[in-house]
This record gives structure tokens, C-alpha cells and sequence, in this order.
């Protein structure tokens, strides 16, 4: 049900599209890219990769949402794997890197799946230290929208509106050697780079930033 309705408001709605071109050039440079998306802008999330340069595969988490989100990414003919909540220790570590390295490229929310809200945790940036993939910075405005009451006020995208998708190379080195301090620097600069590119798709959707 969600599959369709998403498919319904893709095809009566006007798209600004920026950035994909971009993010095929990494994949054709490095083999796979670490997507990220908050929370609140997954609900597009079908359209963060064009399967057509390769397999990606969604991370989600074993609750309700995460089941969900799961579901839709399936029907529109991604892969996910559900990972418990201590999704950064070791052996989930080795299987991230394990796709990344094969070539397939992953995609996670890094303040999912319970918060606080736009907040980055520090997997993808470990992730991409490890494996030297780039990290891609996905997101969604809709000048139409249905914001759910839950912790991160999701956006339900409706039908007849205005869609603007960004994709932004995050483009900073990552030292072979993290300390705790530094993986948490740029988490949070990771953060503020995602907070600025989902302010510019809110106002070509023409929706006020936050």
C-alpha cells in the first residue's frame, strides 16, 4: 500500500532533481558510496539509488518503523538487512564492510531509529574510514506534506505538489586512525552538512527551513 502511494505522488508531482550525476561518478571511481538520510526525509528513500549502477542495501532497524521501511525499499527492489540496536560492534561492522568492498553500496539513517532527531551517530563515519567509501548525504523536501506525530516528525510526502531530491558528496578525509574526539567532530560535522542540504531541498520545494 505504502509502495504505491509513494509511486502515485512520484508521478503527479513536479521533481528538482540535483546531484545523482555526482553520485554515479563515485560509484564508478570507488565501487560503492555510504548513503545517509535523517530519519524525518526517508520516506523517498526508494529514489536515494538507481539500481541500474549497481546493488544498494538499506540498513533499517528491527522495530516497527524499521520493519516498514524495509518493506518499501523491497517492493521498489532494493535490499535491506535489519540490524539489532548495537549495530556498531563488530560483527555488524565486518558485514558492512564486507558489501562495501564487494561493491554495494549501503544506506542508513545515522539518528534512526529512535533519535534524538538529527543528531549523527558515528557509524558511517567509521564505516568510511574502514572501507574508504565515500559518504553521499541524500534528502527530500515536498511542498506537500503530512508530517507524522512521531520523535522525528517524519515527512508523509501527498500527492499534486512540488518534490526537490539533493544528493551532496561529503567530501571530507578521513584519517586512517580515529580517536573517540575526532569520530565525534565530524559526526557532528557529517550532521551539520545533512542540516544544510535539507534547508536548500526546503526551499526549492518552497517550504521554510526546519
Amino acid at each position: 500500500m505504502f509502495g504505491f502511494w509513494l509511486r502515485f505522488v512520484w508521478i503527479t508531482s513536479r521533481r528538482d532533481c540535483d546531484g545523482w550525476d555526482d553520485v554515479a561518478r563515485l560509484i564508478d571511481q570507488h565501487g560503492a558510496v555510504i548513503i545517509v538520510c535523517w530519519h524525518q526525509r526517508i520516506m523517498l528513500t526508494p529514489w536515494m539509488f538507481d539500481l541500474r549502477k549497481g546493488d544498494c542495501l538499506s540498513l533499517t532497524s528491527t522495530g516497527h518503523a524499521g520493519r516498514l521501511v524495509g518493506w518499501i525499499h523491497r517492493h521498489f527492489g532494493m535490499k535491506t538487512v535489519p540490524l539489532p540496536k548495537h549495530a556498531s560492534g563488530t560483527a555488524q561492522m565486518r558485514e558492512v564492510l564486507g558489501l562495501l568492498r564487494g561493491g554495494t553500496s549501503i544506506g542508513i539513517s545515522p539518528d534512526g531509529p529512535r533519535g534524538p532527531a538529527r543528531v549523527a551517530k558515528l557509524a558511517p563515519v567509521q564505516w568510511a574510514r574502514a572501507s574508504q567509501a565515500p559518504i553521499v548525504a541524500f534528502t527530500f523536501a515536498g511542498s506537500r506534506i503530512w508530517p507524522w506525530a512521531t520523535w522525528d516528525r517524519l515527512h508523509f510526502p501527498l500527492p499534486f505538489g512540488k518534490l526537490a531530491l539533493i544528493w551532496r558528496h561529503w567530501d571530507h578525509a578521513i584519517p586512517s586512525r580515529l580517536t573517540p574526539e575526532d569520530a565525534q567532530t565530524l559526526a557532528a560535522d557529517l550532521g551539520r552538512f545533512m542540516d544544510a542540504i535539507t534547508a536548500e531541498a526546503d526551499s526549492r520545494a518552497g517550504r521554510s527551513p526546519g
